[in-house]
């Protein structure tokens, strides 16, 4: 499974991590950030603005899908 989140300083996406048997890539414009047991996990990194990617840590008031539910499947 995929999943997609627009947003103002790219689109972030969440997908099987084919490095790592049984984890998930969270990348921004098709570049890796960072590697997660779950999707959950990375998906909670974006709302918390923990996710490495300067330009989108460093806002405040943006908005952001509180859960994995809340972003878009392919």
């Amino acid at each position: 499974m995929f999943y997609f989140f627009k947003s103002k300083t790219g689109t972030f996406s969440i997908e099987p991590d084919e490095t790592c048997d049984g984890m998930f890539k969270l990348c921004i414009g098709g570049f890796w950030l960072d590697s997660y047991e779950t999707a959950e996990s990375a998906a909670r990194d974006v709302y918390l603005h923990a996710t490495g990617w300067y330009e989108w840590d460093r806002l405040e008031d943006s908005t952001v899908p509180c859960d994995l539910g809340e972003w878009e499947l392919l």
